[in-house]
């Protein structure tokens, strides 16, 4: 008999290569290699060897992004065995990482600037047709990885891959991903598949179509030890349908981190898709459900874990029609095909966009603009900041753009003019660029040299700059991982004195100074920008649109006041709290003074009103 359910909205959908979380360096067999040699191993083999060591280390929440595994010592014998089954399973591409080390090793000790063709022969085997050796300018030798054939080699093996579904009633509780790999455990169902397969589309549809539990059961070859677990993760509960927008103007969504979907009647763009899972009780959000049928361009600014989310991508690969992509250096180890690798996971219609070419859209265009910065000065190109052009109007996504050289926006700004809405990252301390690309490196780079250059944004003097030259009616910040659905990802949590909060503090309120409509955004928001008229490619502003902004602006401006005024009581230990409609105070003795209960029952009304 026939069941027609769908997929419950909290079954949480982990990629996995090899066991470990999937991100998109884990596709191209030579960066997969180096990340198994210098990454999984390494940390495998440390937790095999002190697993209380790791276990102690977590206990701060300031580690927890390092590369420590997050389960308990009881099961280092689980994870000696994904050690030894890795050591065997993955021999080839072992093989691979240690041919780029000694390949490394030989352009190393080549006299400087001779012909490279006699290397050819002492290319080691794994490599030899795989890559060309090359001269940059300043006459360095180095390896130019033939990618392609790389994918249709014995060393891209979609073996690898697999997908863990489980139940989660608290999404937000996830723990960090990167650095743990997923054992098995009785409430999950690993089905190994690979990401390229349609049979992905076809059961995450199941969010928001029914189709027959028993044949999908079928088609992804359910054992009979899991089909218990995986019926549950249905329900004949049908979600709420998302209708489409048929507004006469432009609705932008913030759906998170730097996830901004942009909606006319005609076209739907999503920028950097990372979607949150629904949790009734928790931070309110946009989730799977709030989604359109059809995304016409899904647009990704840069190859970061962050940005290029699979766990999310796979999800809604059967909605997106269009992947919008920055153009990676060719053949390079730290900067690998984008456009190849989400070839390999199943989107066929990839459009790669160099610097300053567009893409047209109904009403407008998509534009990729230059990015500096958040690569700890490594030579990738592949990271765009994308200006979308509709009904007149003009957003940039700036994602995580560093404002290092004034003179590049000055430029852009003679090309494109001003801008209505400007959304971009603050992450303005970031990690070391080891963290991300150290198991890419040739060798070792000492603390100090890598704590020099971060993977970072713009701090409130860089964003002030640009904010000055393209002259935007409204400036949100992203919130930079601050979202409780994003710390399995980023690891971030932030302090009131964080730097990136403090920075985007200033930002805020500087803008608000200037009659900018501006926040820090955390969870979601919804925009409404009406049809524009444009006159010689540029923005006719109304002067009603800003009457109308004010009001905004001066809600916003009282409430930083408040915030700073509750940060301040804050450093004195008094807490403040809502008992049903009332304020409630709790202070150390002696920590009221008459001046402060004058002001606090001044601010009162605000404070209430900050705190629901």
């Amino acid at each position: 008999m026939s069941r027609e359910l769908y997929l419950k909205p909290n079954v949480i959908v982990e990629p996995l290569f090899n066991h470990w979380y999937a991100w998109s360096y884990l596709i191209p067999p030579a960066t997969a290699a180096r990340y198994i040699a210098d990454s999984h191993l390494k940390i495998m083999e440390s937790f095999v060897a002190a697993p209380q060591v790791h276990a102690d280390v977590l206990k701060n929440p300031e580690m927890m992004g390092g590369p420590f595994i997050n389960y308990p010592p009881s099961r280092a014998w689980e994870i000696e065995v994904l050690l030894e089954q890795t050591r065997i399973q993955q021999k080839s591409l072992l093989e691979l990482d240690q041919a780029i080390t000694s390949l490394d090793l030989l352009l190393k000790n080549v006299e400087k600037g001779t012909s490279l063709e006699p290397l050819y022969e002492k290319v080691p085997e794994a490599l030899k047709g795989y890559v060309e050796l090359v001269y940059d300018r300043q006459n360095n030798p180095g390896i130019r990885l033939i990618e392609g054939l790389l994918y249709r080699s014995s060393f891209y093996n979609p073996g690898n891959q697999s997908v863990m579904l489980y139940l989660l009633d608290d999404p937000d509780s996830r723990p960090f991903v990167l650095s743990t790999p997923r054992l098995t455990q009785d409430d999950r169902v690993q089905i190994h598949l690979p990401f390229s397969d349609r049979r992905w589309d076809k059961l995450f549809k199941m969010r928001s179509t029914a189709q027959d539990l028993e044949q999908i059961k079928q088609e992804l070859a359910i054992s009979s030890q899991d089909t218990e677990i995986f019926a549950s993760f249905f329900t004949n509960q049908a979600p709420a349908k998302q209708a489409p927008y048929e507004g006469d103007n432009v609705r932008v969504r913030y759906f998170g981190h730097a996830c901004v979907l942009m909606e006319t009647e005609n076209v739907s763009i999503l920028c950097d898709p990372l979607i949150a899972y629904p949790k009734p009780m928790g931070v309110p959000r946009y989730s799977y459900d709030d989604l359109p049928e059809k995304i016409d361009y899904a647009i990704i600014t840069h190859n970061h874990q962050d940005h290029v989310m699979f766990e999310t991508l796979l999800q809604i690969r059967h909605k997106i029609q269009q992947v919008v992509i920055p153009k990676s250096n060719r053949g390079s180890l730290i900067d690998p095909s984008l456009k190849l690798i989400l070839q390999q996971i199943g989107f066929n219609n990839v459009i790669e966009l160099d610097e300053l070419e567009s893409v047209p859209v109904p009403e407008g265009e998509i534009i990729s603009l230059p990015v500096l910065g958040e690569h700890g000065d490594l030579n990738i190109s592949a990271k765009n900041a994308y200006l979308i052009r509709l009904q007149g109007n003009s957003i940039l996504c700036a994602a995580d753009s560093n404002n290092i050289e004034q003179e590049l926006y000055q430029h852009i700004y003679d090309c494109f003019g001003e801008i209505n809405i400007m959304f971009i990252g603050m992450e303005c301390d970031g990690a070391p660029f080891t963290w991300a690309y150290g198991a890419l490196l040739e060798s070792a780079v000492p603390r100090k040299v890598a704590a020099t250059r971060r993977l970072d944004g713009s701090d409130s003097t860089k964003a002030i700059a640009l904010i000055q030259q393209f002259n935007p009616q409204q400036v949100y910040i992203y919130a930079m991982g601050q979202e409780p659905w994003l710390t399995y990802i980023t690891s971030i949590e932030y302090t009131p004195d964080s730097k990136p909060i403090l920075e985007s503090d200033r930002l805020v309120e500087f803008c608000l100074r200037q009659n900018i409509l501006s926040e820090r955004l955390f969870g979601r928001k919804e925009i409404i920008l009406e049809r524009a008229e444009m006159q010689n490619g540029r923005i006719a502003r109304k002067q009603a649109t800003v009457e109308v902004q004010r009001g905004e602006i001066e809600k916003m401006i009282k409430r930083i006041e408040t915030e700073k005024f509750l940060k301040y009581l804050g450093s004195l230990d008094i807490k403040l709290s809502l008992d049903k409609s009332e304020l409630a105070i709790d202070a150390p003795k002696g920590s009221l003074n008459k001046d402060l209960i004058t002001e606090l029952k001044k601010r009162k009304p605000a404070i209430i009103e900050f705190l629901r």
